[in-house]
């Protein structure tokens, strides 16, 4: 049978049998070839999150608790993969057996998922692709601060998601982007990939430095990806009076460095919080819907605008990827998002 990476705490995984079922009218049957999980998202599901304290309320759109929090299980780990078709139901127009394809999955051997699951890969490259998931939430997040010509932005955490905002935020018109990371190795992938600045929280004030560094003003655009409650208080800190603040990521679960009672009460930010996906409307809704959302962040890489360069790393063979998971999403400054190569 084939076998899948899976975890209960996060801290930890191992490797899974698991069994495909006969292939219905309209499934796709993928031997996958590469895949990459998201990292933040893995870890903020695996070690608990409100959905195990709360249930959801999609009426009246509130957590509402339950009399016991839901036990951790195991679960498959992973976000993306590519890989090719092996097989299709007989009802399936789109795909044919040798078409390269990449989609939203596990890091598994096989995935067996509906037609409207899957993407043909066409010119992008195995990175662009799992990076294609972290660049729409990027891309939302920036249409959510409404960044324009001219704009000055700081973008608060050096993975995926805030590469590529760094990215989109630049080519969206910002004329001063500054990165935000205390890991070296994240701030040199940021300026390579075209931030103007690059600053080190925990060596400097990084909200002074950003003031100093945009002529005393502060940006007009910080958008916070961590889910560190320090990143999100040297953001409020860092823009200018009234500006935006676009928060991407679920948390900061511990909010003790995060204080109400300083710049945010008398510099008047506009908080957004930016979700693109779990039926969240866009702001633009109906022009834009999460469907153009996903086309348009794709077309970004196919279009040469944005670039995978640099993020994904390291790169493992499948037969590594437990022990790589375990060391890499334990110890950041040893990955940004970890690509998994299937023999």
């Amino acid at each position: 049978m084939p076998l899948e990476v899976v975890s209960t705490d996060g801290r930890s995984f191992r490797y899974r049998e698991y069994e495909i079922p006969e292939i219905g009218p309209r499934d796709v049957h993928v031997r996958v070839e590469f895949a990459a999980p998201k990292h933040g998202t893995e870890l903020h599901s695996l070690m608990g999150n409100p959905h195990h304290r709360n249930r959801w309320d999609e009426k009246l759109r509130i957590y509402l608790p339950l009399p016991e929090p839901l036990p951790l299980t195991e679960r498959p780990v992973g976000n993306m993969v590519v890989g090719s078709v092996t097989d299709v139901g007989p009802e399936v127009a789109s795909l044919s057996p040798g078409d390269r394809v990449f989609g939203y999955g596990s890091i598994r051997e096989e995935h067996q998922l509906p037609e409207d699951s899957w993407r043909l890969l066409g010119s992008l490259s195995e990175t662009d692709a799992v990076c294609s998931d972290p660049a729409h939430v990027a891309l939302v997040a920036v249409r959510d601060g409404n960044v324009r010509i001219g704009d000055a932005v700081a973008v608060f955490g050096m993975g995926a998601i805030g590469l590529m905002t760094v990215q989109i935020a630049a080519r969206s018109g910002a004329t001063n982007v500054i990165a935000v990371d205390p890991i070296e190795s994240r701030r040199a992938t940021a300026r390579r990939l075209g931030a103007d600045l690059a600053v080190d929280p925990s060596a400097e004030d990084a909200g002074l430095r950003i003031k100093r560094a945009t002529d005393n003003h502060g940006v007009d655009v910080a958008i916070e990806t961590s889910a560190n409650a320090a990143a999100l208080h040297e953001a409020i800190r860092a823009i200018r009076q009234c500006g935006t603040i676009v928060h991407v990521p679920y948390g900061p679960k511990d909010a003790s460095t995060l204080h109400l009672d300083e710049e945010f009460h008398v510099n008047r930010p506009t908080i957004i919080g930016s979700q693109a996906v779990w039926r969240n409307p866009d702001r633009s809704y109906p022009l834009w819907d999460e469907e153009r959302a996903r086309v348009t962040a794709i077309d970004l890489f196919r279009r040469g605008m944005v670039t995978s360069k640099g993020i994904v790393t390291p790169m493992v063979g499948f037969r590594d990827a437990a022990q790589a998971l375990t060391d890499g999403l334990a110890a950041p400054d040893r990955a940004i998002k970890i690509g998994v190569r299937f023999p």
